[in-house]
């Protein structure tokens, strides 16, 4: 009898467990003053669909789209992954995504677009919990539509199929407070080799980093790579001229999001500040930042909470906007926490946290649970536009600091006394032009726009084949070669009606990708599947190239190999430059005839890419596209994962003339146009980040200073995957292809002419700097 009523216990102890598995509960506070209710939670599994790879520094992603009538908040992660296999996860929240199943190789395709970070995971760190009444707001009509999760793999998966990723628990109760995270970010420190310490710091007025709201600071993660020993982070309030200290941690121990002390308050006037310490004494060459094994990070992760309506889910500081208050960050910054070799053994291998998790402190109802006692460091208040602090650009050979647009013979903006009457350039969306072209002709991936000698549009297109994670083997060799496009990938399409006046290339091509209507009216085109570059004559002529390089459906890096081609530039003398992008990252000049002339670029030291790292001229990654400023002598290379654009000279000896690198665009260029109008535009866009807080759109510089002139999108809205643009001569007319949603836009200009004055100073430099409207221009 008294075994019967043990087991009958045991059985009803197991079914509690079970039901418990299956509905969690906690308590919340719900509305504020209203009384405690139990919070019904449930788990949902999102893991990677067993994937496999044989390269170094890989970086995977998989989507979960989430349902558009029903409005669930994540309250815990749990992550199911270890560091012997897993260098580090991200959970992004989307807008939209490259693909809406399976994975992809979100290294070459972007994340997602509005994307925001949730959740940061690697060296076997603990699950979190978030506050009660807090929790990340997912679905329904919000802004996160899907989940994308990217899983970074450092070392090959020869033989496995991995299923890491995380389980999350969720309710559809409301919560009082949204999570967000504030990342500090940098991207262009160089550690040099046998180097105690090296620094990479990171400023920021926190409304400039998309702090909209006060934030309430509960958690922290630090991230770099091995050569980083630790990473702190500080608020400076402008107010009363005191750092406080927000985090401090030894990122090489489990990178969980541990708790804070206390909570920290920061408000949007507030300065941010991170620091990363890097130690090179024992590593005999140069190390950047960049995001293969071989590289270095420095990410400090804030993990907040904020008003459930008006604040910000997501803010990023890139930059050192402040210099001079980073030079005065409290001593000791840079020194190490005590050894903890438990927490260092805990890093490496099987996870042994799993199951385990982190906990934090619940707010309070009115939301101001902040109160700072501690004085912290305090220094006399800093004016942040001091002189000592202002930035100084680095001029185009030939040119002095005060030839920069906006700045008087004395660097003064407000010297110029005299009002005159320029014009300027809008872009307006045409959305009557070409409507119904998509469904109508039943368009692929819109891969490449050109425009022919009468001012009409070409666009090469995909049709049913799809660029996805399963497109390649690991050697870059195309999967299905008998997978042809059965419809006609050439379309020549009138730009008055935007009707289609001829089609071209039926069952030629596998996968498209560049395309260049050269001054004959000479078709060029590239296809990265069959790794081939193809001239067809004017019209498509018989169908018939009379150019073909590269060895169809093997890559390669010699001479008569490609790997993956990218685009191609015509001069008007017939001879030509090939990006030889995905793996090769070279760029080729030929002769008329197809001959070799030259070639320049090269890869990072490590095959992957950067999101944020300036390496030297010349360092390509990912060459995407080409265009040509013919009267000034030079071609200009979309650099695309280094988010920039190079250009050289076109000589038979190409050197290195500039760069063009902007904050507002982001870490990914992806196309490169040229108009010779007003001494030179500029014209490229941008595309999916590794960061998705960027608006992507067409951004117009000028040439000799690099100035950012404008920036522009259909109706303000930005765009989702554009892949490339092309503008007419006069630039009255520039037209966008994306992949995702396949669309081909057009833009029209609109000139006025405006009256400028002296009433009103132009800004500053620096605070052209700030607000990310000036990019510097290498020589």
């Amino acid at each position: 009898m008294v075994w019967g009523s043990s087991l009958m216990m045991r059985i009803v102890v197991l079914v509690v467990t079970l039901v418990g598995s299956l509905m969690v509960s906690r308590c919340s506070a719900g509305e504020p003053g209203g009384e405690q209710q139990q919070m019904v939670t449930y788990k949902r599994s999102f893991t990677m669909p067993g994937v496999s790879t044989t390269q170094h520094d890989v970086y995977f992603c998989t989507v979960m789209a989430l349902n558009s009538t029903v409005e669930e908040w994540v309250v815990k992660f749990d992550p199911k992954a270890s560091a012997n296999r897993a260098h580090h996860m991200l959970l992004y929240g989307c807008s939209d995504v490259p693909q809406k199943t399976g994975y992809w190789d979100c290294g070459h395709h972007g994340v997602c677009t509005g994307g925001r970070i949730m959740y940061a995971w690697a060296k076997n760190a603990p699950g979190i919990h978030l506050p009660p009444d807090v929790g990340y707001r997912i679905g329904g009509q919000g802004a996160v539509k899907f989940l994308t999760l990217q899983i970074h793999y450092s070392l090959p998966l020869t033989g496995v199929e991995d299923h890491s990723g995380l389980v999350m628990e969720l309710t559809t109760q409301p919560q009082q407070y949204k999570a967000g995270i504030l990342l500090l970010v940098n991207g262009d420190t160089v550690i040099p080799p046998f180097t105690e310490k090296t620094h990479a710091t990171m400023s920021c007025k926190a409304k400039a980093a998309n702090v909209v709201e006060d934030i309430i600071v509960f958690g922290y993660r630090v991230h770099t790579h091995s050569l980083g020993i630790v990473v702190s982070g500080y608020k400076y309030s402008m107010q009363s001229g005191e750092f406080e200290e927000i985090a401090k941690g030894n990122p090489q121990w489990p990178q969980a999001f541990y708790p804070m002390q206390r909570a920290l308050k920061i408000s949007p006037d507030d300065l941010v500040l991170a620091r990363c310490t890097f130690n090179s004494s024992a590593r005999n060459r140069t190390t950047y930042i960049g995001s293969t094994g071989e590289d270095e990070m420095c990410n400090l992760y804030l993990m907040y909470y904020t008003d459930r309506e008006t604040g910000s889910e997501w803010a990023v500081c890139g930059s050192n906007s402040y210099p001079g208050v980073a030079d005065l960050l409290p001593k000791g910054n840079d020194e190490p926490l005590p050894p903890n070799p438990l927490l260092e053994e805990k890093a490496h291998g099987e996870n042994t946290n799993k199951g385990s998790e982190v906990t934090y402190s619940p707010p309070v109802s009115d939301h101001k649970p902040i109160t700072v006692n501690k004085k912290g460091h305090q220094y006399e208040k800093l004016p942040p536009q001091e002189d000592k602090y202002k930035l100084h650009p680095k001029p185009l050979a030939g040119t002095t600091p005060q030839q920069l647009p906006g700045m008087g013979s004395s660097g003064d903006t407000s010297s110029n006394k005299t009002a005159k009457a320029i014009n300027i350039i809008d872009y307006k969306v045409s959305s009557d032009w070409a409507a119904g072209l998509v469904e109508e002709e039943k368009l692929g991936q819109i891969t490449a726009v050109a425009v022919d000698s009468n001012n009409d549009v070409i666009i090469f297109h995909r049709g049913a084949v799809r660029w996805d994670g399963s497109s390649f083997t690991q050697d870059n060799k195309l999967v299905n070669t008998s997978a042809v496009i059965t419809a006609a990938a050439l379309l020549h399409i009138s730009c008055k009606t935007g009707a289609v006046m001829d089609r071209w290339g039926k069952n030629f091509f596998y996968m498209t990708h560049g395309l260049t209507v050269d001054a004959e009216d000479n078709l060029w085109v590239t296809d990265v599947g069959m790794h081939q570059v193809f001239k067809f004559p004017p019209k498509f002529g018989d169908g018939k190239p009379s150019l073909v390089l590269g060895t169809k459906f093997v890559p390669g890096s010699d001479d008569t190999h490609f790997c993956k081609p990218t685009a191609v530039a015509v001069l008007k003398s017939g001879e030509f430059f090939v990006a030889d992008g995905y793996c090769n990252s070279r760029v080729i000049k030929y002769s008329k005839d197809g001959s070799i002339v030259t070639q320049f670029g090269k890869g990072p030291d490590s095959s992957a890419f950067s999101f944020v790292s300036s390496p030297a001229p010349g360092i390509f990654n990912v060459p995407h596209s080409l265009a040509l400023a013919e009267d000034k002598g030079e071609v200009c290379v979309a650099d695309r994962q280094n988010g920039r654009i190079q250009c050289y000279d076109v000589s038979d000896s190409p050197q290195h003339t500039r760069i063009y690198k902007i904050p507002s665009w982001g870490s990914r260029i992806y196309a490169v146009a040229y108009s010779p109008v007003q001494g030179g535009r500029v014209y490229c866009v941008n595309g999916a980040q590794m960061f998705g807080s960027h608006k992507i759109e067409v951004f117009e510089l000028d040439f000799a200073s690099g100035q950012l002139l404008s920036s522009f999108s259909p109706n303000n809205q930005g765009l989702s995957y554009p892949h490339d643009l092309a503008v007419t001569q006069d630039a009255a007319e520039l037209y966008v292809a994306e992949i995702g949603p396949d669309k081909l836009w057009k833009f029209t200009s609109v000139v006025t002419e405006h009256v400028h004055g002296t009433t009103t100073p132009a800004p500053t430099f620096l605070e052209r700097l700030i607000n990310g409207v000036t990019s510097f221009v290498l020589s």
